[in-house]
């Protein structure tokens, strides 16, 4: 997005009057209204809309892509104006505002000439955004809640999924939300029999939007292209929303997870019987071909076999909502609920794209840049006492990032390019030898101007910032919900659904900096994303500094956690107060932040911790948020081989009866320790270890 200095900001209101006006009839395909859209999709040369009507039939509606890029007016001359209006390449101009939007013939020659542009000195802006999601920007589409379905395919085991082409689909099976169930079995082996089978399916789906299957990315998806293909069925599978259950299921339930056996295998069969109390039935799948060759009741088992896998799918999904928590969050940003639409990344950048098309902005292209940036990231401190600690306070910053993004009104476009220093009124960098004797002079942060910590750019609070504006507006979503939420009885369908976008809202906001920090987004900016790391960096030792002059014993602290003791409970709920009253206000007054958004929390303390290293401890509660702990407490635990997924199991294990042994029952006798950890070193040098126990994993 585009950063302006303090000149360019005075100069640009002379730059709108003298620059040429571009007027030119616009061809982009009319918006429809009052439709909601299930799914966008080439063919050919056409996007491809569909969408239901009343009657819940399914609409396609073609409209040309379009493959454009913006320009400021200001920037454009006459002789440029000119090129672009005889180019056989340029499709049409259109003034919208402070920009020139430039429609090209195509997505290869619209990204050619940005680089072109680029060369000569003249930024273009959103070049390298899809003609897909240019259009439901454009035309705000809404997104429409997809029929579902899942599915399951059984193949022929005797081939590899490398050579997918020739793995004839033996079975197929599908679940419909409402329990429908449908079942094909191939006939004979032969490409007409199998093609009747696939026919079969692709009737069966018609009905549905949505298509769920566990690895279905990685396996069904492909499979099912490549046969239909093979069998010459000609139809466009792009109609469907093919969504990967699995790598939902894995990205939703990352942090829920309580130990790393949890982590270990997203086999259907570990999260079927985790979630819904029951696995797979007893079949060997690498068998399924001489089970559909005996035919009878092998052939009927594992048609059984396959119907199951697909049931489990829509259980565990009644289970854990996730598929309807994405749904919230498609609507919410304008993707659609498919696994590319399942990416916080393009959640947040097609919500922040609508955002800036409100406010007339736009983003800087990002063709052929260097994605390789590194930038200095969170604080981190090893810990200073490591071992068995009493009495350990923590206070956590409430969401740092998005409130430092607030505070600062941080965003690409607030970026203002910062002047360097003079010696003598002449700029440093080219200043001549016999001036070099006068001192660096600094430039002063002028009014409505705040300043980063540490990295020291410079923002401009005059206005909103687009990065602010989207967290209020996903906060402010957030808080309606919540309201909802309190006034409803807990467990309700009201409930749920108020629950789960509250969620939404709050998934969304958390993914706003990850986006602007990630080198692959369209919308990274490097300045941007490391004065917000830096500030979180600034506020935690500042917060230090704080407590150990009044005596405080900081024992670890991590990006916007600290760990503290050394003082009462009371002491530190007394110290979160006063930074929260005074110290922060008076820091980003000093920076020139006209917001303070930031807030400590005293979240939780423990009666005793063991701090193995940055980011691994265990610790019991002594109270979390307020609440004392009991009995039935369960320990916290954060970065142990316990809780990794990529972990022996029998590391998993023996931690495991350690921190029982410490952390829970509060033993910490050395001869208690020694012989488990001498048990299992004997079972490793001198015991028989299965693999499964080796490798943790399913085999």
């Amino acid at each position: 997005m585009r950063k302006r200095s303090e000149a360019a900001r005075a100069d640009h209101q002379q730059q709108q009057v003298s620059s040429p006006t571009h007027e030119q009839p616009d061809d982009r395909p009319p918006r429809l209204r009052n439709v909601k859209y299930l799914n966008a999709y080439y063919e050919r040369d056409k996007i491809v809309l569909v969408s239901r009507d009343e009657q819940g039939k399914v609409r396609s509606q073609r409209v040309r892509p379009e493959s454009s890029c913006f320009i400021r007016r200001a920037a454009v001359d006459s002789d440029l104006y000119r090129m672009l209006k005889g180019s056989s390449l340029v499709r049409s101009l259109v003034a919208e505002g402070e920009w020139l939007r430039v429609v090209w013939c195509d997505r290869p020659t619209c990204r050619d000439a940005s680089l072109a542009l680029e060369a000569k000195g003249i930024p273009t802006y959103e070049a390298d955004i899809s003609p897909i999601r240019r259009y439901s920007a454009d035309n705000r589409i809404e997104i429409a809640r997809p029929k579902r379905c899942y599915l399951d395919l059984e193949t022929d085991s005797r081939v590899s999924f490398s050579k997918k082409e020739e793995m004839r689909i033996l079975i197929w099976s599908v679940v419909a939300e409402d329990e429908q169930t449908w079942t094909g079995v191939l006939e004979e082996d032969t490409d007409a029999a199998e093609q009747r089978l696939l026919m079969q399916l692709l009737k069966v789906l018609d009905p549905y939007d949505q298509v769920a299957s566990w690895n279905g990315d990685r396996f069904d998806f492909p499979v099912l292209r490549a046969r239909a293909k093979a069998r010459e069925i000609k139809i466009d599978l792009g109609r469907w929303l093919w969504l990967d259950h699995l790598e939902l299921f894995k990205r939703m339930n990352q942090m829920a997870a309580e130990s790393g056996d949890e982590k270990q295998s997203y086999a259907l069969q570990a999260i079927a019987t985790a979630v819904v109390g029951e696995g797979k039935d007893d079949v060997d799948a690498s068998q399924s071909w001489q089970m559909w060759e005996a035919g009878g009741e092998k052939r009927d088992k594992l048609a059984r076999y396959c119907w199951k896998d697909t049931d489990l799918m829509r259980r565990i999904e009644a289970k854990t909502g996730y598929i309807e928590l994405l749904q919230t969050l498609c609507e919410t940003c304008g993707t659609f609920p498919n696994s590319r639409g399942a990416d916080p990344g393009n959640q947040v950048e097609s919500f922040l794209l609508r955002l800036a098309l409100e406010r007339g902005e736009h983003f800087k292209s990002r063709i052929d840049d260097k994605r390789g940036e590194q930038y200095r990231g969170a604080f981190v401190m090893e810990p200073r006492e490591k071992g068995i600690i009493r009495d350990v306070h923590v206070a956590d910053f409430s969401g740092l990032y998005p409130s430092i993004i607030l505070s600062w009104n941080m965003s690409p476009e607030t970026l203002i390019e910062k002047p360097g220093p003079t010696r003598s009124g002449v700029p440093d960098r080219c200043c001549p030898s016999y001036l070099k004797h006068y001192p660096l002079v600094y430039p002063s942060r002028p009014n409505r101007v705040c300043e980063a910590a540490i990295t020291e750019s410079w923002f401009d609070t005059d206005r909103e910032g687009l990065l602010p504006a989207a967290l209020k507006r996903m906060l402010v979503l957030r808080k309606v919900w919540n309201v909802r939420k309190a006034a409803v009885p807990p467990g309700t369908p009201e409930w749920k659904d108020a629950d789960r976008r509250s969620t939404a809202y709050k998934i969304a906001a958390n993914s706003f900096y990850g986006v602007v920090g990630s080198p692959l987004s369209k919308l990274f900016d490097r300045e941007v994303a490391e004065s917000v790391s830096q500030c979180g960096v600034w506020l935690i030792k500042e917060t230090i500094k704080e407590a150990e002059a009044k005596g405080m014993r900081v024992v670890y602290g991590d990006t916007d956690s600290l760990f503290i003791a050394g003082c009462m409970r009371e002491e530190f709920e007394r110290f979160v107060g006063w930074c929260n009253a005074e110290l922060y206000p008076k820091l980003l007054l000093s920076k020139g932040c006209v917001e303070n958004r930031i807030n400590l929390a005293f979240e939780k303390s423990f009666s005793r911790i063991v701090l193995v290293c940055a980011k691994k401890y265990a610790g019991m509660y002594s109270h979390y948020k307020g609440t004392a702990a009991t009995a039935e407490s369960k320990p916290e635990i954060k970065g142990l081989e316990y809780k990794r997924g990529d972990s022996v199991r029998l590391a998993r294990q023996m931690q495991e009866e350690v921190i029982n042994l410490v952390i829970v029952k509060g033993n910490e006798e050395q001869a208690k320790i020694e012989d488990i950890l001498s048990r299992y070193r004997e079972r490793v040098l001198e015991g028989i270890i299965e693999k499964a126990e080796e490798l943790g994993g399913e085999k």
